[in-house]
């Protein structure tokens, strides 16, 4: 993979002949930065540490002045072999002051960023566009929608304040970790700042209002986030759509973080409600979360640390007015790892998803989406798009051009999101929903499919013939139920049932989450099988 740093091929063999770089620890961290491209170490920790994340001398260091010639080793050895900067987070002292520890994060330089994407969800005027618009200017709100104004798309959305279209904004940090946006980023131009950052949280501004669920959930399994943010406003509290947002979220297996904003304006008593009500949302049974109050930076490395294991609730208090506790948000954006491993799945067979199709004037037909493997290249061959709109076949496809967050590039790799521009394809032969996959995997559509499937919600029975709308990552469809292996189901039941889509076929991979809807009712799946 290219820009992965110089050295890391042979970094075995460096290690063991080059005295500065026999420090515990070092092997983990190469190939850690080979990997995903950073990694958090802990400096000083005592030999009886088993943590692979130690780094360094084994035993403890008894004065800082060793600690700062430790951290300096560290430095010099992420440069020479890991072409990567270190930065330190937090010197500590344990013990009763008997040695020193400091939490170092190295991460690769410039040229190949690491991309770690965030669903924010909540209800109806809770403030995501606002947070979003905080965050990815470094400014502040004036309480009227001004920083809301710089991510909205239509001027449909800017009348109301209401976000009714999937947006994604990207924030960019540098490799010592600093923040690279500014008050004059903008999305369309932000190739420059993107070339220069090291790790990039790309935000997906997902609607809060209920008529627009269908776009959410479709941002929510489409765009394969790493972690939502459930945005609750502090005086309104856990309302409408955000328990429905929750519960979708668990039912992917996405990590939540919760963030209450509002907090300048909100009266003790109601803030006091809306923090004991979220209390009692992660103790329920479905959730069983372990709620954490951040309130210093020990929290937030806490959580950062943690929050792919899908076990804890980071809780942020906030103002998008008065700035109040946006600092502690953007140092565990700095800290928060990818989720998936994509660096495996890139020696696989490509497959790319679509999510979105534009005719560009003087270029073509052009398909944004996300690489879900395997590594696409210009003008590659063995590529096949489908399935087709008339027939469900996939016919060869070329590719003449990648854009990756409007920078032009080679290849595209398994995690990002790209743009590609087509040879010889017309705009209506191309939807969402379709996906280019090598020829070697000999793709088929298939009308019908077996999922193992649990009811969350429904106020009645379900039968055969039963007939709900499908969002599997980018697929959204209605299916009916054609076969199932019990006479009937009400809510928290489970079973497997066969479903049979209703308009054309769909290309479903075994093993992908899906949820579906049909009014109130909810329910989750696995895919087991394809017919």
């Amino acid at each position: 993979r290219e820009g992965t740093g110089t050295g890391n091929g042979n970094a075995g063999g460096k290690v063991a002949d080059e005295g500065g770089e026999r420090e515990r620890g070092t092997r983990f961290m190469l190939d850690e930065l080979r990997k995903v491209g950073e990694v958090l170490l802990e400096v000083g920790s005592s030999s009886a540490s088993e943590s692979k994340h130690s780094w360094g001398p084994a035993g403890t260091l008894a004065t800082e002045d060793e600690l700062d010639a430790a951290v300096a080793r560290l430095e010099s050895v992420a440069q020479r072999l890991g072409n990567a900067d270190a930065a330190v987070l937090r010197k500590r002292q344990a013990d009763g002051g008997k040695h020193f520890l400091a939490d170092v994060q190295v991460r690769r330089k410039a040229g190949n960023p690491l991309e770690v994407r965030i669903a924010v969800v909540g209800n109806v005027d809770s403030g995501k566009s606002t947070m979003v618009g905080v965050l990815t200017r470094s400014m502040l709100d004036d309480g009227r929608g001004a920083a809301r104004q710089k991510v909205l798309k239509f001027s449909h959305e800017a009348q109301t304040g209401r976000t009714s279209s999937i947006g994604q904004h990207n924030l960019c940090i540098s490799s010592r970790g600093d923040i690279l946006n500014d008050t004059t980023f903008r999305q369309t131009h932000c190739a420059e700042v993107v070339s220069k950052s090291s790790k990039l949280i790309t935000f997906v501004d997902l609607a809060g209002h209920e008529k627009y669920f269908k776009t959410t959930a479709f941002g929510l399994t489409g765009n394969l986030p790493d972690y939502a943010m459930l945005i609750i406003g502090a005086n309104h509290g856990l309302i409408g759509m955000c328990k429905e947002h929750l519960g979708i979220a668990l039912a992917l297996k996405v990590p939540c973080f919760f963030v209450v904003t509002k907090i300048d304006i909100c009266p003790e008593h109601i803030f006091k409600n809306t923090m004991k009500s979220l209390y009692a949302v992660l103790k329920k049974p479905g959730v069983k979360k372990i709620p954490i109050l951040v309130k210093t930076q020990e929290d937030v490395m806490t959580c950062a640390r943690n929050i792919a294991s899908n076990s804890i609730a980071p809780i942020f208090l906030t103002s998008s007015v008065t700035g109040e506790g946006l600092d502690l948000i953007r140092q565990f954006l700095n800290l928060v790892p990818q989720r998936y491993e994509w660096f495996a799945k890139m020696s696989e067979e490509p497959e790319f998803i679509i999510d979105e199709t534009f005719a560009v004037p003087g270029v073509g037909t052009v398909v944004a989406g996300t690489v879900k493997s395997g590594v696409i290249g210009v003008n590659g061959g063995g590529l096949l798009i489908g399935p087709d709109i008339g027939d469900g076949r996939f016919h060869p496809t070329a590719i003449k051009s990648i854009h990756y967050k409007r920078m032009t590039v080679d290849r595209a790799y398994a995690g990002q999101t790209a743009a590609f521009a087509l040879k010889k394809v017309k705009k209506n032969q191309v939807r969402k929903g379709m996906a280019i996959v090598s020829a070697a995997v000999e793709p088929k559509a298939t009308w019908e499919f077996d999922a193992d499937i649990a009811i969350l919600t429904h106020s009645t029975t379900i039968h055969l013939k039963y007939q709900a709308v499908i969002h599997c990552e980018i697929i959204r469809q209605a299916a009916k139920v054609v076969a199932m292996n019990c006479e009937s189901l009400r809510s928290g039941d489970r079973a497997i049932v066969r479903f049979r889509f209703l308009v054309r076929p769909e290309y479903v991979c075994v093993g992908t989450r899906f949820v579906f809807r049909e009014g109130k009712t909810k329910g989750i799946g696995l895919v087991v099988g394809n017919v």
